[in-house]
């Protein structure tokens, strides 16, 4: 994701207090040292010294070689939103944009589900089988123009093995890192796939005290969790927040978490009340405060026949910081990174879909802020590896 979401202070009170006295002292006295900001940057340095090198070593170990993908043919052929309407445009509160059906001689095009975008304009996607896929675009950033693969490796560099083991779902792109969940296995693997590329290895996420169990965070939550309605969407912002959601329903909407990478997880967010089960996620900053996002969260019913089968959902989230039990000298003695939560502030349904409009089994969604405040959303499909669906991608945007 190119996002750019900046750490900023947390403490409003104790900030609003500390420039008070700064702007008091900086008339007779030389400038001083933040202490707020110095341990936002020493929570920072902390992080990715004791947490995201060591990730990043473990998926591409030192002195391992690059490997590119493999390119495969691809055909690619439009569709349009409604094919008794060709024109059609509107659909709830977005505008279609463009639809193409893509298709390949290769046989490991298919079953995609997780799909982000990536810095170089292109996508990534996932498949159930355990593969990665590029799929670049052309210069209108719409059309489908190449695509290249590559089977995903477990931690000590093998192929990825079996329904239970490569069952990819959600997909999570912060530069040139992979994040991605599995179901039936549940868990999240992270691939440095900037620098080895298909040679990156699959390391696993560490969730705190949860030593890296999903399963552990599930009980906690109350919730159980089947094999196969896992942690299918995912998302993550540049300063390593990791969102999760969960196909399984709570209550009529699908449980979130949303949590520093390293942190345990707790899905303790609600989303998409009344929408089917949730399948895909995407972030944007909201344009407000620094921290807080836009989620995109694109749901699925699993009966076809249903009147709303496919429903994407905008939800406003608020960072918010654990103040509980707040140590004395704040500065030395905070974990910043550890009390980051978020909270739902606001939700609207931007679409719903029912077989009367070009539909499949969608999965995936990506979201791309345009210049004009507007936001264009990809989403791909999951054909199963049937002769009986298609693998589509389909582009929206908001009309705000």
């Amino acid at each position: 994701m190119r996002r750019r979401l900046a750490w900023t202070a947390w403490l409003a009170g104790a900030g609003a207090v500390a420039a008070t006295m700064l702007a008091a002292a900086a008339l007779s006295q030389p400038p001083v040292d933040d202490p707020i900001g110095d341990l936002i940057s020493r929570n920072d340095r902390d992080f990715r010294r004791d947490y995201l090198d060591p990730l990043l070593r473990a998926s591409c170990p030192p002195a391992s070689d690059r490997r590119e993908p493999d390119v495969i043919d691809l055909q690619v052929a439009t569709v349009p939103l409604q094919g008794l309407n060709p024109f059609r445009r509107d659909i709830g509160e977005l505008t279609f944009v463009a639809g193409f059906h893509l298709t390949s001689t290769d046989k490991r095009l298919g079953g995609l589900s997780g799909l982000d975008l990536r810095d170089d304009g292109g996508l990534l996607s996932v498949s159930d089988d355990g593969d990665f896929v590029w799929i670049d675009l052309a210069a209108d950033g719409l059309t489908p123009k190449r695509a290249l693969i590559a089977g995903m490796l477990d931690a000590e560099g093998n192929a990825l093995k079996g329904k239970a083991g490569a069952d990819a779902e959600g997909l999570a792109l912060n530069g040139g890192v992979a994040l991605v969940s599995f179901e039936r296995n549940h868990r999240v693997l992270a691939y440095d796939l900037d620098k080895c590329a298909a040679a990156a290895r699959g390391a696993p996420i560490a969730f705190g005290n949860y030593s890296g169990s999903l399963a552990k965070a599930f009980d906690r939550a109350g919730l159980k969790i089947s094999n196969n309605q896992g942690p299918e969407g995912l998302a993550v912002t540049p300063g390593w927040m990791l969102l999760a959601g969960l196909e399984t329903q709570a209550g009529e909407a699908s449980p979130v978490s949303a949590r520093p990478v390293e942190a345990s997880p707790e899905f303790d967010l609600v989303i998409g009340k009344d929408a089917p089960e949730l399948v895909g996620l995407d972030a944007l900053p909201s344009g407000g405060a620094a921290r807080d996002l836009r989620l995109f969260s694109l749901h699925r019913s699993s009966s076809p026949l249903s009147s709303n089968a496919i429903t994407i959902v905008e939800t406003q989230l608020q960072a918010t910081f654990d103040q509980s039990n707040l140590p004395a000298r704040v500065a030395s003695e905070i974990d910043e990174r550890s009390r980051a939560h978020y909270r739902v502030t606001s939700s609207r349904v931007l679409a719903e879909m029912n077989v009367f409009v070009t539909i499949d089994n969608f999965e995936g969604i990506a979201a791309r802020a345009l210049p004009d405040g507007r936001v264009r959303l990809y989403v791909i499909s999951d054909n199963n590896f049937s002769a009986k669906q298609r693998t589509l991608l389909m582009i929206y945007e908001t009309r705000d």
